[in-house]
C-alpha cells in the first residue's frame, strides 16, 4: 500500500493540492497505517510510515495570519520528523478549503498534502489500508509457504545443497554465494553472479566471519546492494559462508526463507562429518599401504576417493606439532579437492605426498608446523621417502622450522649422528672426563689440539702453555675416557663425541 495507490481508488476520491510539488518517490513510499486525529501536537502518538488524516479543526485560532502560518510551518515540521508519510485534509467539515498557510508548509517541508473529499469518511481510508496490507500479508504468507515447498523439493535432488541454492536464488530473486572453511568460493552453478565490483569486499566481509569462529549472521553496506552473511555448521567449527544480495532487504518471509536455507545447509554439511571420518580412515589406510609398498592398491583406494593419485617423482613431507587436528585435516582435505595432494594421520605425526615441484601446502605454513621434507622419490619407493623426510624432521631445532632431507648433506656425518640421537652415546663417552675438577681445561686442551688438527706447538701456544703440559693434558683426557689417542680410529670418534655435545 502506497500514497500513489489511495489516490488512484476512484472510491476514495482522494487528490492532491499541488501535484507538481510531489515527488514520485514520496508517492511510492509504503503507507503502514492511516490514523485520524485533530490534536494540536499528535506526533508523540504517531509513528513512521504512517498517514494523518484531520478535518482542520486545530488551526485557525491563533490570533493573526503571521502566528497562524508559524503554528501550521511547526505542526508540519513535528509530522515530518515524527515520519509521516502524507497529510489528508478533510474539505466542508471545519473549512471549506485547505488553509493556505497548511498548503505553504507542506510544500516548505516536503510533505504530500492530499484533499479528502467530505463524502469520504476517515473509517474508509483506514479501512482500505487495513484490507491492502492484510492482502499483502497474505500474499507474503501464500508465497512464504510456496517457497518453503519448493525448497523442500530441491533438497531431494540429486545435488540437494546446490539445488536448494538455486532454489533460493530463484525465489529471492537475488544472487547466491557460498563459500567453504577456507573463504574460498564454492564452485556451484546458480543462475546470478556476485556483482563484480562487490567480489573484494565480500571476500573481506566472509574471511572476517570465519575469523570470528562463531555461528553469525552480519549485513554487508552497500550503496547498491543489500548482502546478508550466515555462517554454517557448529559455533566450534564453522563450515562455511552463504552470502546472498538482493536491491532490497529481506522482510520477514524472505528472512524465513533464508533462516530455513542456512538451517537445511548446516544439517547437510554437519552430516558429511561422519563421510569425512571415513574418509580420514580411508587415508590413513592408503598412507600405511605405500609404506608397505603396495602402490597399486593405495592408488585404486585413491581413484576410489576421486582424489589425486601420486605419479612419477613425488615428496613425503612429514609434520609435527599439529594442535588442532580437526581444523588442519578439513583444511586438507577442501586443497585435495583442487590440488595434487594426499595426507593422513599417522600416530602424532602428519604425513603429506605431494609433487616433486609443489609448495609447502599452506595449513603447514599458516599453523607454523614443524615439518621435514623428503628429496625427490620414485612412488614405488614412497617408504624411503618418509624415512628421509623422519630424518629431516628431526633436525630441526625451532618450532616452524621446515627441513629438507637434501641439505642434511651439508652437516656432514654429524647431522645423521645428531639425528639418530648420537649425543646421547657422546655424553655417556664424555662422563667420566667431564665429572673430574679439572675437566674445563681438558675439554679446552682437546678442542684446540683438534682444531689444529692434533699438532701441538701452534695448539699450545693458543692456550699459552708449555707442549708438554699440553701433551699431559691430552693424555689425561684420553684415559679418563678409555680411548688411546695414538690411534686414529680413537682421535676422530672422541672428536666426534666432542661435536656432539656441544
Amino acid at each position: 500500500m502506497t500514497l500513489r495507490t489511495l489516490l488512484a481508488d476512484p472510491a476514495l476520491g482522494l487528490r492532491l493540492a499541488r501535484p507538481l510539488e510531489v515527488r514520485d518517490d514520496q508517492l511510492d513510499e509504503k503507507v503502514s497505517w492511516a490514523h485520524s486525529s485533530n490534536l494540536e501536537h499528535p506526533s508523540p502518538w504517531l509513528e513512521a510510515g504512517q498517514l494523518l488524516l484531520t478535518d482542520g479543526t486545530q488551526f485557525g485560532r491563533q490570533h493573526d495570519a503571521a502566528a497562524e502560518a508559524e503554528y501550521a510551518r511547526e505542526y508540519v515540521r513535528r509530522l515530518r520528523d515524527a515520519g509521516i508519510v502524507g497529510l489528508g485534509f478533510a474539505v466542508n467539515v471545519a473549512h471549506a478549503r485547505v488553509p493556505a498557510e497548511v498548503i505553504d508548509a507542506t510544500v516548505y517541508h516536503e510533505l504530500p498534502l492530499f484533499i479528502v473529499p467530505s463524502s469520504t469518511p476517515f473509517i474508509r481510508i483506514s479501512r482500505t489500508v487495513a484490507d491492502a496490507i492484510a492482502a499483502e500479508r497474505n500474499e507474503r504468507l501464500e508465497w512464504s509457504n510456496r517457497a518453503q515447498r519448493a525448497i523442500a523439493r530441491a533438497t531431494l535432488r540429486p545435488d540437494g545443497l546446490a539445488a536448494t541454492l538455486r532454489e533460493l536464488s530463484t525465489q529471492l530473486d537475488s544472487w547466491v554465494a557460498l563459500y567453504d572453511a577456507l573463504g574460498r568460493r564454492v564452485q556451484v552453478q546458480l543462475g546470478r553472479r556476485v556483482p563484480p565490483e562487490l567480489e573484494a569486499e565480500l571476500a573481506d566481509a566472509v574471511a572476517g566471519q570465519l575469523r570470528g569462529r562463531r555461528r553469525a549472521a552480519a549485513r554487508l553496506a552497500s550503496a547498491e546492494h543489500s548482502v546478508t552473511l550466515h555462517t554454517i555448521g557448529q559455533p566450534d567449527r564453522l563450515r562455511g559462508v552463504l552470502a546472498i544480495g538482493s536491491g532490497a532487504p529481506l522482510d520477514a518471509a524472505g528472512a524465513q526463507l533464508l533462516a530455513s536455507v542456512v538451517g537445511i545447509a548446516s544439517i547437510a554439511i554437519e552430516q558429511s562429518r561422519v563421510l569425512d571420518s571415513a574418509r580420514r580412515s580411508l587415508r590413513t589406510g592408503v598412507a600405511e599401504l605405500y609404506l608397505a609398498g603396495a602402490t597399486a592398491a593405495a592408488g585404486d583406494a585413491l581413484r576410489d576417493l576421486g582424489t589425486w593419485v601420486p605419479g612419477g617423482r613425488v615428496r613425503v613431507i612429514v609434520a609435527g606439532g599439529v594442535t588442532e587436528w580437526t581444523r588442519v585435516l578439513d583444511e586438507l582435505e577442501l586443497l585435495a579437492a583442487s590440488r595434487d595432494l594426499t595426507f593422513a594421520r599417522h600416530g602424532d605425526e602428519l604425513l603429506l605426498i605431494v609433487p616433486d615441484d609443489a609448495e609447502l601446502p599452506e595449513p603447514l605454513v599458516r599453523e607454523e608446523l614443524t615439518a621435514g621434507v623428503s628429496t625427490a622419490v620414485d612412488v614405488a619407493d614412497i617408504a624411503q621417502g618418509y624415512a628421509d623426510a623422519r630424518h629431516a624432521l628431526q633436525r630441526a631445532a625451532r618450532v616452524g622450522e621446515v627441513v629438507e632431507f637434501d641439505r642434511l648433506a651439508e652437516h656432514g656425518l654429524l647431522a645423521w649422528l645428531d639425528a639418530e640421537q648420537g649425543q646421547l652415546l657422546a655424553a655417556r663417552m664424555l662422563a667420566e672426563l667431564r665429572a673430574r675438577d679439572d675437566a674445563d681445561e681438558l675439554l679446552a686442551a682437546l678442542r684446540a689440539w683438534y682444531a689444529h688438527n692434533c699438532a701441538w706447538d701452534p695448539a699450545a701456544r693458543e692456550l699459552g702453555i708449555h707442549r708438554h703440559t699440553l701433551r699431559a693434558r691430552v693424555a689425561a683426557a684420553g684415559a679418563a675416557t678409555g680411548y688411546d689417542l695414538d690411534d686414529f680410529s680413537a682421535r676422530a670418534q672422541l672428536w666426534m663425541a666432542l661435536q656432539l655435545v656441544r
